[in-house]
């Protein structure tokens, strides 16, 4: 029954790259325009009807939000780690934080979480990824735009130009002061909203349809190997801290935290050119591998 479900949600994920793949390879189309129009106005408009409409408790929005940034911290500490240890360059590093340091809490997530927990696991998966959102739109955009050539203050000028970062902040603090948001705009942020899932996704396909795989292989291993395996197993030592084992809370966010690399870091490495390739191949890749381990997840948890 668990493995019908997740295949339930999987699948349509593996469908909608198909039809990119498709039209990559039988259509010139140009990624960049799409990609933009995701990043810029799709994307965006997800994340702030996402915040605005969501049930946030302000006493476990601190909790969660002190679990998240810990875990990533943690992340990035062991890239760092492995870094010096195997001599990788700049753009190599960056590379691999964007391909396996940003979790599909989202799109893929929560309908995991609606599935094994009902509407109350939903409320607590809702902050994480928010806080998700939020580190996508700030550290994610941070590790697409550090080529080496670019400025220290230019890339930290990247984050807080980026659409996605300011629909994030506002919808946060439209929450934290309780203002309310007038029907017509949080409808047409919803409209606008939904288009993003669809065609992040076909756009991944379209990318995938020019990748060579055969020159990423070791990048994939490692990045879905961290992505799958260390980034679960990081949080299930981290969340000790924070709920007891055995709490929904402790369960929804592990497999939060399990799921595989977000779509949105294909947008940010196309639009900064860095490896969006490597990127959306390692998105893919994991997205294969999570129809095994978050079933297996589940089965243990459950």
């Amino acid at each position: 029954m668990v493995i019908t479900e997740i295949m339930n949600v999987v699948l349509p994920v593996f469908l909608l790259l198909g039809v990119g793949y498709v039209v990559g390879k039988s259509l010139k189309i140009n990624s960049k325009s799409v990609s933009d129009l995701c990043l810029y106005v799709f994307s965006p408009a997800l994340f702030f009807h996402s915040v605005t409409t969501s049930s946030l408790n302000l006493g476990d929005l601190g909790k969660i939000l002190l679990f998240s940034f810990s875990l990533f911290l943690l992340y990035v500490l062991l890239i760092e780690g492995l870094s010096f240890i195997f001599k990788w360059n700049l753009t190599y590093k960056n590379t691999l934080m964007l391909a396996s340091g940003f979790p599909n809490s989202g799109n893929y997530g929560l309908p995991i979480i609606l599935f094994a927990f009902g509407d109350a696991g939903l409320s607590v998966a809702v902050i994480y990824v928010v806080m998700q959102s939020l580190l996508m739109n700030s550290a994610g955009i941070f590790y697409a735009s550090n080529h080496g050539s670019v400025s220290k203050k230019e890339v930290f000028l990247n984050i807080f130009k980026m659409p996605g970062f300011i629909a994030v902040f506002i919808g946060i603090m439209l929450k934290v002061f309780n203002v309310p948001l007038p029907v017509i705009i949080e409808h047409s942020a919803g409209l606008l909203g939904q288009a993003a899932v669809p065609t992040l996704l076909t756009l991944l396909g379209i990318t995938l349809a020019s990748v060579q795989l055969k020159n990423v292989v070791k990048f994939l291993g490692i990045a879905t190997f961290l992505k799958l395996i260390g980034y679960p197993a990081i949080a299930f030592l981290l969340l000790g801290l924070f709920y007891p084992w055995g709490s929904p809370e402790a369960s929804i966010l592990l497999i939060c935290a399990a799921t595989p690399t977000a779509a949105t870091t294909t947008l940010l490495a196309i639009k900064f050119k860095m490896n969006s390739d490597m990127v959306s191949s390692a998105m893919f890749v994991s997205t294969m591998g999570s129809v095994v381990t978050i079933p297996l997840l589940l089965f243990f948890i459950i």
